[in-house]
């Protein structure tokens, strides 16, 4: 915007009082001394209201101090005098979003191709497909962005619940209606309820995938192996194809104490969905019970290539630990434990 500004005033003839007060906000502004910045600025203004940079640099200033309100006025101006003036629209949309006139600033944001604004724009204005849609293209761009996972989780999230209120709108009784009322229930604790629905739609169609794998949840939730081998045996009968589902079956079939069967399960977990880190660290807790130390060591570490700092990277840490430890490679296990050790108590 800085040269915007020059580039107008190079263009026009300045007198020098004026130039003296728009050098003096660019320093100003530069240092980030933002009050002394406005009131050059706001002097520019008033020796040049026909032209354009200098209220859109008045506006800049005040979206520096986050002083939205204060902002919109110098942009409109700005945009009055000059609507392709480059960055207004974005920094108008910017503003005007910033005080909950988000209908107002989707125009401005759209012109300044500002994706990740205007996801937020369109998600508060109600337009939530559209705002899944924006935000995806700009978390592409910065997946890590904390601004931008929140509001698209948050899109997710009313996407979610729109279609759902139209499922049970249109199809009250059906078995969809029945498996998502059980799934949302799952999600909310209440075991006992969600069993009783997803049994429901179970019963109105015994072929319905996902029912059985989130009741084979349920029961893990309450310790019962034997019934959530029975569900996710019925999932993984159902939908051979599902790595979730084999690696669900072996992991409850481990915990069972049934090690081979279990293996089984995880490999062909791996073939579905190869180095899914779940499937890696069950696959190695069980090799290291049947003396493959290879093979587990092998498995852990590439548990740890895929994952650092998780919960699965402190387990396998931990698996290493004492399979060294068995080896008699001290200097290994000491190094895995204190590794283990250092993410646990992160979690602290």
């Amino acid at each position: 915007m800085i040269a915007v500004l020059l580039s107008v005033f190079l263009a026009f003839q300045v007198t020098p009082e004026l130039r003296q007060h728009v050098d003096a906000g660019l320093k100003a502004r530069a240092a980030g001394d933002f009050d002394t910045a406005v009131r050059e600025f706001k002097r520019v203004a008033e020796l040049a209201p026909d032209l354009a940079a200098a209220h859109v640099n008045l506006g800049a200033v005040y979206l520096d101090k986050k002083d939205y309100a204060d902002a919109i006025p110098p942009l409109r101006k700005a945009l009055e005098l000059n609507p392709d003036l480059p960055g207004a629209h974005g920094m108008l949309g910017a503003a005007l979003l910033a005080q909950g006139y988000a209908s107002e600033s989707i125009p401005h944001l759209e012109k300044a191709q500002a994706e990740d604004l205007l996801g937020v724009a369109l998600l508060e204005s109600g337009r939530v497909r559209d705002a899944v849609d924006r935000l995806e293209v700009a978390l592409q761009k910065r997946p890590d962005d904390a601004d931008l996972l929140y509001y698209l989780s948050q899109a997710h999230e009313r996407l979610s619940k729109q279609l759902f209120d139209r499922l049970r709108e249109s199809s009250p009784d059906s078995a969809r209606t029945q498996q998502m009322l059980g799934e949302a229930l799952a999600a909310a604790g209440n075991r006992d309820a969600a069993g009783k629905r997803l049994r429901s739609a179970l019963a109105l169609r015994p072929d319905l995938r996902g029912a059985h794998f989130v009741l084979g949840e349920l029961c893990l939730e309450s310790g019962d192996y034997e019934n959530a081998e029975r569900e996710f045996r019925a999932e993984a009968q159902m939908v051979p194809g599902s790595a979730a589902a084999a690696y669900k079956l072996g992991f409850v079939l481990l915990n069972r104490g049934q090690v081979r069967d279990a293996i089984a399960e995880l490999e062909r977990s791996n073939t579905l969905q190869p180095d899914m880190p779940e499937t890696l660290l069950e696959l190695g807790k069980a090799m290291a019970i049947t003396g493959d130390v290879a093979g587990a060591e092998k498995m852990l570490q590439k548990v740890l290539e895929h994952e650092q700092t998780s919960r699965l990277a402190e387990t396998a840490h931990f698996q290493l630990a004492q399979i060294y430890r068995k080896l008699g490679r001290s200097a290994d296990a000491g190094r895995e434990m204190t590794l283990f050790q250092q993410l646990r108590a992160k979690r602290k």
